[in-house]
């Protein structure tokens, strides 16, 4: 994956965390599961795109790797504060 697995007792505890707007478990619907790829965002989230991109992107993980299921987390943000998240390391990928 693109970004470092999050423990979110440490990240909640440490800056720059950023608690998400939403967090996306696909099919898997465990609120246990680790939050593996935190993508800021704005529109894409609102619109549901975050959601579509997320889910199919766990999906396709699990089924190609063989990786245990996960979850990605949407920071909602606006372009600015996009950029300023992932400079921080708060999140891993933007959609601006």
């Amino acid at each position: 994956m693109a970004t470092i697995p999050i423990n979110p007792d440490r990240a909640k505890n440490n800056p720059p965390y950023i608690e998400p707007e939403l967090v996306y478990y696909s099919s898997y619907k465990n609120e246990n599961l680790p939050i593996q790829l935190r993508v800021a965002t704005g529109g894409a989230g609102q619109s549901g795109l975050m959601r579509a991109l997320a889910d199919k992107f766990i999906d396709d993980r699990v089924k190609e790797t063989g990786c245990k299921p996960f979850a990605v987390s949407w920071i909602k943000s606006d372009t600015a504060g996009s950029f300023n998240n992932l400079a921080s390391g708060a999140s891993a990928p933007s959609i601006t």
